[in-house]
């Protein structure tokens, strides 16, 4: 699978505490979601979640103020964006490298909002007949945030669909992925990667007995995928945490339901979570769920697997290995 990042020449830069309104020229209008301990962004105008910060600290994610390059077929915005098909599939597709147009890079609508919700529609693909419903819900008393995804095949269409969530976030110290130890990648690794696009062996460890891989900061870009249900940045003593059900059972057709990638060198470092492949027909839906934490780690827990082993225990998603 090969991913052409032109966005990548672009730099991201992180923003300090979120105040909502006009404040980007070419992100648009945001809307601000609070409870008592985070604050989260969203910028309808290209369906993306611009901020997620606890009460007056600096911004998880990274965004990038700047109008995309023409010709590129890709929006540099970063944020929190939304894939709907496998990449393998894009250039049959929209004949092009770049993303879905309407699910993003249009406008979406803001349907209901309160201080602790909101629900946005995209338009319709008209490769993909889809149309996704996003709701975003803040747990009361918490630093949790539920991101519900509707998939609606509105009219028919050949192609499969999914739900990648990709995240563009600040720089922190090391990535942790969930990986099943059911499933052999290449070369007996627990992870798989793209040498062809990216060259670099990305260097992970596996910090057993948990199946949890760490990824290191690298000195070069590199991409990797486990299949798994949780993905973490961790930064000094906190962590981002983002996790999601997984099955093993079921299709997922770019090789991993967990993936990163890292470009040091253009300030691009990036979580992303995927659904399983869905075959709808017109008429049929699906629903899908990602969760985002931010956890402080308890004095003692200093070491990769001490951090690990206290992430995974705010992990409830289901889990379906082949082996259990």
């Amino acid at each position: 699978m090969q991913r052409i990042l032109a966005l990548a020449v672009l730099l991201l830069v992180p923003l300090g505490p979120a105040v909502g309104g006009d404040k980007y020229q070419v992100l648009g209008p945001t809307e601000t979601l609070e409870n008592d301990l985070v604050t989260i962004e969203v910028a309808p105008k290209i369906g993306r979640v611009t901020a997620y910060q606890r009460k007056g600290e600096s911004n998880w994610l990274m965004i990038d103020d700047r109008p995309p390059t023409p010709g590129w077929h890709w929006n540099p915005w970063g944020g929190d964006r939304l894939w709907p098909t496998s990449q393998s599939l894009f250039a049959q597709i929209y004949h092009n490298n770049g993303c879905d147009p309407i699910i993003d890079g249009a406008p979406w609508t803001l349907v209901t909002k309160t201080r602790t919700s909101l629900e946005m529609k995209s338009g319709i693909s008209p490769e993909l007949g889809l149309q996704i419903t996003r709701r975003i819900d803040l747990v009361p008393n918490s630093t949790e945030i539920i991101h519900t995804f509707r998939l609606d095949r509105v009219t028919a269409s050949p192609f499969p669909i999914h739900l990648w969530n990709i995240t563009a976030v600040r720089a922190g110290d090391y990535f942790l992925l969930e990986s099943d130890p059911t499933i052999e990648h290449p070369d007996n690794k627990p992870f798989r990667w793209w040498p062809d696009t990216f060259p670099a062996q990305p260097k992970a460890v596996l910090l057993k007995p948990l199946p949890i891989l760490q990824v290191p900061w690298p000195a070069t870009k590199v991409k990797l995928g486990t299949y798994g249900r949780w993905i973490a940045l961790v930064s000094g003593s906190a962590a981002f945490i983002e996790s999601i059900s997984y099955d093993s059972r079921l299709p997922y057709l770019d090789g991993s339901s967990l993936q990163t990638y890292i470009d040091p060198e253009r300030h691009i470092y990036e979580m992303e979570t995927l659904s399983p492949t869905w075959f709808l027909k017109e008429g049929e839906s699906r629903e899908w769920k990602v969760r985002w934490r931010l956890i402080d780690f308890p004095d003692d827990a200093k070491s990769g697997e001490a951090r690990a082993s206290y992430l995974n225990n705010f992990v409830h998603e289901p889990e379906a290995y082949l082996g259990k």
